[in-house]
């Protein structure tokens, strides 16, 4: 097959499958997975990947927004999709005619949901966000109560659930983190005593559900990890994840350059002696940080090769003058094993100073996708 695309991204879904699967065993046996899938599965795909998790028995799926739910409806998926971010009312129609799920946080969105719901004869399920930290969506906790009680009773509506999030699920023994935990499992408590049956409780996201096994509930919410990847302190040793995605590109041009030599954009790097390099034919437009220039490096032949200068949108150059020899046509792979060496995501976040979902996400549309298993 001819490669047109300057560079792709393999995508390994039986690596995705068996994260799942390691996610599994950390849970209670009747707790259901909720595998996220929002921006486009983290960069990975969203509909290949949700196929995926709904063949390995998910029960739920995350996305972020409207549309990414229309998305994997228009795919054919008909698992449950939940909208993990309130939308604007404006998206509730669309949400209702495609059967998605609602995160609600306020009763005056509920609402909104219940007359648009009862105007298409429809029933939308929804779930009620509380805020017991984050800051961001949810109701506050001592409002909780009144607020299930009143949404319960909206014609239109299913309760299907309630949530919370927390923000440093991913450093063990935080002891806010730990009150969290109980706060939440407290109002829990509450409401199922005051107003009975309130369907799933999922709070945990990847961190939780290594470091805060209390918090798994009835189902849990898993993302970066079920990747591959990992943004925590460190990762339990009894915890196998498999890298899912792996980025190559080809070298497209060798060439030498002389003693004093600059390369790239306000020639940040000055060649101390001469020096053979690579052209590689991505940039900061498919995904490959502007922070990485003269920090990273790539694999090719198995040899770790520096990035020399600026990221350019379009390529980078790569320093090759040890052996083996490079020549046009090398795979060169950005992230990702070759021979006893590998790149990971976790490094390039570390060398860009951002965060492994930021390396993730960022990857772009003009790096193909090529999923294998």
């Amino acid at each position: 097959m001819t490669i047109i695309a300057p560079s792709r991204a393999l995508i390994d879904r039986t690596a995705y499958a068996h994260n799942l699967a390691q996610v599994r065993r950390l849970l209670p046996r009747d707790c259901l997975l909720a595998p996220v899938v929002k921006a486009n599965a983290y960069g990975h795909g969203a509909v290949p990947l949700a196929r995926t998790a709904v063949a390995e028995g998910a029960a739920l799926l995350g996305v972020a927004t409207v549309p990414e739910g229309i998305e994997l409806r228009e795919a054919g998926i008909t698992a449950p999709i939940l909208v993990l971010v309130q939308p604007d009312e404006a998206a509730i129609e669309s949400a209702v005619r495609h059967n998605l799920e609602l995160t609600v946080s306020s009763l005056s969105f509920a609402q909104a949901v219940s007359g648009i719901s009862k105007r298409l004869d429809s029933t939308t399920p929804v779930h009620c966000k509380i805020d017991t930290g984050m800051g961001r969506q949810g109701i506050a906790p001592e409002q909780a109560v009144d607020s299930v009680l009143q949404m319960k009773q909206l014609a239109g509506l299913q309760f299907a659930g309630v949530a919370t999030h927390f923000p440093v699920a991913d450093v063990p023994e935080d002891p806010q983190t730990n009150d969290q935990v109980c706060r939440f499992a407290e109002i829990v408590a509450v409401l199922r005593d005051t107003v009975g049956d309130i369907g799933h409780v999922h709070a945990a996201s990847s961190g939780a559900i290594v470091y805060y096994p209390g918090s798994a509930f009835t189902m849990v919410r898993p993302g970066l990890m079920t990747y591959g990847v990992w943004g925590g302190e460190r990762l339990p040793s009894y915890v196998k994840l498999r890298p899912v995605l792996r980025w190559e590109t080809t070298v497209v041009l060798v060439k030498d350059l002389p003693v004093g030599a600059t390369i790239g954009y306000n020639r940040t790097y000055t060649v101390p002696s001469r020096q053979r390099v690579a052209l590689l034919p991505v940039g900061y437009a498919d995904g490959y940080k502007f922070r990485l220039a003269n920090h990273a490096e790539v694999l090719i032949r198995g040899v770790r090769r520096p990035v020399r200068g600026r990221i350019s949108m379009d390529q980078i150059v790569v320093d090759i003058s040890r052996p083996p020899e490079v020549r046009p046509g090398d795979a060169a792979v950005l992230i990702g094993a070759d021979g006893d060496d590998a790149i990971t995501v976790e490094e390039l976040a570390r060398l860009a100073e951002t965060i492994p979902y930021d390396i993730l996400t960022g990857i772009g549309n003009r790096v193909e996708r090529v999923y294998v298993r």
